[in-house]
């Protein structure tokens, strides 16, 4: 019996999110930023990388802190779409992801350092029973829609909800038939860590 593409391959990239302004950080690449001793970047890298492989990198600025992380896989965003949230990177990973063959993205942002890989397996694990939707995180009650497993088709139709100026990842993933994933044990995996006063702890 032939198999479907889904059953074939489903290979999942990893896709870290680090092309914000940084604006509640005073403007600084929140990637970069340390924390225990590392950028944040290289927490949330080494989770990814840990689960799927290749790990993309969305980045717009330290272009060549985040080379050193991933050799040939960093990419900025297009000229006509920058500035406008992380759903460009979203998009830029998914186009990426699919010239690569992969069938999704495993996403995390850069400022979630304290995310781990049971966390990322649990997600991947769920899109695995429904490939055909995207799956989300969702702890204590909130979703956490930039941690999440999106397939690569869903392209096109996130290139439309830009282009028509939705901007709002929530909104987005519910068009998208988002299932959220239930991870009540690892409440600290979903911390950001995007103001002054997050990184005091450090």
């Amino acid at each position: 019996m032939a198999m479907t593409k889904h059953s074939d391959r489903k290979h999942i990239a990893g896709l870290l999110l680090a092309g914000g302004e940084g604006r509640r950080l005073g403007g600084r690449d929140k990637g970069m930023v340390p924390w225990n001793g590392r950028p944040m970047a290289a927490w949330v890298y080494d989770a990814l990388k840990s689960v799927t492989t290749p790990v993309l990198i969305s980045a717009n600025r330290s272009l060549e802190d985040y080379r050193q992380l991933a050799p040939g896989q960093v990419f900025e965003d297009p000229d006509t779409l920058r500035g406008q949230g992380p759903l460009v990177g979203l998009l830029t990973g998914l186009k990426q992801a699919e010239a690569l063959g992969a069938d999704a993205v495993l996403v995390c942002p850069c400022d979630t350092p304290e995310i781990t890989p049971e966390v990322l397996s649990h997600l991947v694990d769920a899109w695995r029973e429904i490939p055909e939707n995207p799956v989300i995180a969702e702890c204590g009650g909130r979703a956490h829609p930039l941690h999440g497993v999106f397939p690569v088709s869903l392209a096109p139709f996130l290139g439309r909800q830009l282009q028509e100026g939705n901007r709002r990842v929530m909104v987005f993933a519910e068009a998208a038939g988002a299932i959220k994933v239930n991870c009540e044990d690892a409440a600290q995996a979903f911390n950001n860590r995007n103001r002054p006063e997050d990184l005091t702890d450090i």
